[in-house]
C-alpha cells in the first residue's frame, strides 16, 4: 500500500492524498483482520484491536503526556492542565495510533537495525558526558527515574518510535515537487502589490454606544459564566519533615564504600578549566579595514603581556567584557559546552600558566591565560565520604518519616475525623491557610505545586498527602469546599457595563469596515469615508507577500485579503481588535532575474511544506480511524477508568 502512495505523482494536485491515506489506513485491517476485543481486565485499561494495554504502560503515556504540556505552559499558574485537558483519552489514542503504525511498519515488513536503535539512543543528550555517549550514564539515569526504566523496556519502546518514524517517512517519500510548481511558487513569493487602508478599533465607536440598565441587566443574565466566582477549597495540614527522625544509628565503611562503587555517576567530574580573558570586541557590521584596527590593538596588548606585564592589570584597563574586566578578566572555572567553540578549543588546548595567540569569535578577539586545569574522572572516595555518610543518614531519616507518614495515613483514613487529635498527639502544628482557587497555590506552600491538583481530587473530609522538593511530607485533609457561584449583580454591574459597551463598539467598528469596503468597492473614495471619522489613510509602497504590511505589522489574514484583490478592489480584513479596510492600488508581477539562484532554496521550501501537509493529512486519517475503531468496539476501555 505504501507502495501505491510512492507511485501517486502530484497528489497534492490532484487531491488525492486523502483517498490514498485513506486507503493505507484501511489495509490494515484487511491485512491481518482485526482481532476479536475481549474486555480488559481488573489489571488492565483497555484492549486495542486485540492487544491489553496494563497500568503501568496507559500511566506511563499519560505521564509523558502531561510533562510534555507541563513544560509547553511552564508553571502559570493560571492554567489547571489536568482540568483543561483530558491526558487519559489523548493517553489511550496516543498508545491506539502506535498499533496502527507499527501494524503498517510491519506490513511494509519495515526493521530497526541495532546499529539504528544504538545511533538514536546514543544522540539522547541525557545519556552524554562531553558530548559522547557514556554507557554508565545510560543505565544509571534510568535507574533514576520514577519507577525506574527497565533496559530492555527502554530500548523496545525506542526502536518501536523508530519504527514509527519510519512508517512517516515512507508517507513523505511519496510527495513530489514539479518544475511548474517550483516556479509559481517562486512567483507567488515574489509578487508584490501596493495598497492604501484604515484601521478601525473599537475605541473609535465607543462615544456612538449607547447602554441601557436593561440591557446591561439582559448581558449579566445570559454571560453568567463570565462571572463566575470559582470553586475554591480550604485545607488543613500538618508538615513532617525528616529532620524530626534524625539518624543516630553508625554509617559503616561498608555502607559508603558500597553506595560509592554503586553510584559513580554520581561522583564523576568534568574536565575543567580556570582561565582569564581579555575582550576585544568587533561588532557584526564591522568592515574589514576597523576589524583590523582592532585586531592591532589586540596584538599590542598580547605583545606586552608576553613581555612580562600582569596579566589582571591589563585587562582591568583594556577588556571590553565589563563583567570579567572587574576581576581582572577571570572567568572561574568553566567545562566544556560553556563557551563558544573557537574559545573553548583554545582554552582547554593551552598549557597552564601559558597565553594564546589571538582568538576570534562572533564576539571579537580574545587573549586567554589559563591558571588551572582539573582532569576529568571519578572523584576519590576520600574526597566525597563525608558526602556519602550524609546522604546516607538523610536517607535513614527520609525512610524513617515516610514509615510515620504511611501509619499516620493508616489511621486517619480509618477515621478522618480524628486529624487534629492526631496531629496533637504527635506534637505537629496544624495549619489551617485560606480558601484557594484550582489555578491557585496555598500561602507558604508555593514550592509544593501538585498539592492544589490533589486537593481539588478529592471529596470534602478526604485524607491526602505530597512531598515537597524538600522532603517534607504535608498531610492533609479537605477541610472546606466553596462551590463556585455567580457573583451578585450588584458586585459587577460596572464590569458588566463596561463589557457589553466593549462588546458593541466592537460590532459596531466591525461592520462599519464591512459598510466602507463594500461602498469602496463600489466607487466611494476611501478618504472620503475616514476623513469624518478622523482615521488616517495609510498609502503603502510595493510589498511582498511575506513582508510586513507597512505601519501594521505581520498580519497573514492581510496579505491573504490584499494578495487576492486586483487593482481597484477593496475588502475588509478582521483581526482581534483591528478591523480594516484594504484596497489595492497597484499588482507587480515577480521579476525572474533571481529565479535560477532561488530556485533550488525553493524548491526544498516547498517539499517541506508539502511532506508537513501529507504528515497533517495522515495524522488526520490516523485520528479518524481511532475514533472509527472506539465506535466499533475494537477498542474496549476497562469500565473502572473514566474516559
Amino acid at each position: 500500500m505504501l507502495k501505491q502512495m510512492r507511485e501517486a505523482q502530484g497528489w497534492m494536485i490532484k487531491g488525492v492524498l486523502w483517498a490514498v491515506v485513506a486507503a493505507f489506513l484501511v489495509t490494515i485491517f484487511y491485512s491481518w483482520g482485526v482481532q476479536s476485543s475481549n474486555a480488559p481486565t481488573r489489571s488492565e485499561v483497555a484492549t486495542i484491536l486485540g492487544r491489553r494495554i496494563g497500568i503501568a504502560e496507559f500511566q506511563q503515556a499519560q505521564n509523558a503526556l502531561y510533562q510534555t504540556y507541563r513544560n509547553i505552559f511552564g508553571n502559570r499558574n493560571d492554567i489547571d492542565l489536568r482540568e483543561r485537558f483530558n491526558f487519559r483519552e489523548m493517553a489511550l489514542e496516543q498508545l491506539a495510533q502506535r498499533s496502527l503504525l507499527l501494524r503498517l511498519a510491519q506490513q511494509e515488513n519495515l526493521q530497526v537495525t541495532d546499529a539504528e536503535l544504538y545511533d538514536r539512543i546514543a544522540r539522547i543528550p541525557a545519556f552524554q558526558e562531553d558530548g559522547r555517549f557514556d554507557p554508565t550514564r545510560y543505565q544509571a539515569v534510568l535507574r533514576q527515574q520514577v519507577p525506574p526504566i527497565p533496559l530492555k523496556q527502554f530500548e523496545a519502546d525506542q526502536r518501536q518510535a523508530l519504527l514509527a518514524e519510519k512508517v512517516y517517512d515512507v508517507v513523505q517519500s511519496s510527495v513530489q515537487v514539479t518544475a511548474v510548481e517550483v516556479q509559481a511558487a517562486y512567483q507567488r513569493q515574489h509578487e508584490q502589490i501596493a495598497a492604501r487602508y484604515v484601521t478601525l478599533v473599537p475605541s473609535l465607536f465607543t462615544a456612538q454606544v449607547s447602554v441601557t440598565d436593561d440591557e446591561v441587566k439582559a448581558h449579566y443574565e445570559s454571560n453568567q459564566e463570565r462571572y463566575q466566582e470559582p470553586e475554591q477549597r480550604q485545607i488543613r495540614y500538618a508538615a513532617v519533615s525528616p529532620k524530626r527522625f534524625p539518624y543516630s544509628g553508625e554509617i559503616t565503611p561498608d555502607m559508603v564504600t558500597d553506595y560509592y562503587e554503586t553510584h559513580p555517576e554520581e561522583f564523576t567530574r568534568q574536565e575543567e578549566v580556570q582561565a582569564r580573558h581579555i575582550l576585544f570586541k568587533v561588532a557584526s557590521n564591522t568592515d574589514d579595514e576597523q576589524e583590523a584596527a582592532v585586531r592591532a590593538k589586540a596584538e599590542k596588548i598580547l605583545a606586552e603581556l608576553r613581555d612580562g606585564a600582569d596579566f589582571a592589570t591589563l585587562a582591568k584597563e583594556h577588556s571590553e567584557d565589563q563583567a570579567s574586566a572587574e576581576q581582572g578578566g577571570a572567568l572561574g572555572r568553566f567545562p566544556r559546552g560553556r563557551m563558544v567553540p573557537p574559545f573553548e578549543a583554545a582554552a582547554f588546548s593551552l598549557p597552564v600558566g601559558e597565553l594564546s595567540d589571538l582568538v576570534r569569535t562572533e564576539f571579537g578577539f580574545h587573549i586567554i591565560q589559563v591558571e588551572d586545569k582539573i582532569a576529568a574522572g571519578v572523584k576519590p572516595m576520600s574526597e566525597v565520604e563525608n558526602d556519602i555518610k550524609t546522604l546516607l543518614r538523610t536517607e535513614q531519616e527520609e525512610e524513617s518519616a515516610l514509615a510515620f507518614v504511611d501509619d499516620l495515613m493508616v489511621l486517619l483514613e480509618e477515621d478522618p475525623a480524628q486529624f487534629e487529635t492526631l496531629a496533637a498527639q504527635h506534637e505537629l502544628d496544624v495549619i489551617t491557610p485560606p480558601l484557594v482557587p484550582r489555578t491557585g497555590r496555598i500561602a507558604k506552600l508555593e514550592a509544593v505545586p501538585r498539592l492544589v491538583p490533589r486537593v481539588f481530587e478529592l471529596e470534602q473530609g478526604a485524607i491526602g498527602t505530597v512531598e515537597g522538593p524538600d522532603g517534607v511530607h504535608y498531610v492533609f485533609q479537605v477541610a472546606n469546599i466553596q462551590p463556585a457561584s455567580v457573583k451578585p449583580f450588584e458586585g459587577v454591574q460596572t464590569q458588566v457595563r463596561e463589557d457589553l459597551q466593549q462588546q458593541k463598539s466592537q460590532e459596531l467598528a466591525r461592520q462599519t469596515a464591512d459598510d466602507w469596503a463594500a461602498q469602496v468597492q463600489s466607487g466611494t473614495p476611501l478618504n472620503e469615508l475616514a476623513t469624518p471619522l478622523g482615521v488616517e489613510v495609510v498609502e503603502t509602497d510595493l510589498f511582498k507577500r511575506d513582508d510586513a504590511v507597512p505601519q501594521f505589522g505581520r498580519s497573514a489574514a492581510f496579505s491573504k485579503t490584499a494578495f487576492d484583490l486586483a487593482p481597484g478592489d477593496a475588502a475588509s480584513v478582521h483581526e482581534r481588535d483591528r478591523h480594516v479596510v484594504v484596497q489595492v492600488t497597484q499588482r507587480q508581477a515577480a521579476s525572474m532575474e533571481g529565479f535560477e539562484a532561488e530556485q533550488s532554496a525553493v524548491r526544498q521550501r516547498l517539499l517541506a511544506q508539502k511532506r508537513q501537509q501529507a504528515r497533517t493529512a495522515f495524522d488526520n486519517s490516523l485520528r479518524a480511524q481511532y475514533l472509527q475503531l472506539r465506535q466499533e468496539g475494537e477498542i474496549v476501555v476497562n469500565p473502572q477508568y473514566v474516559f
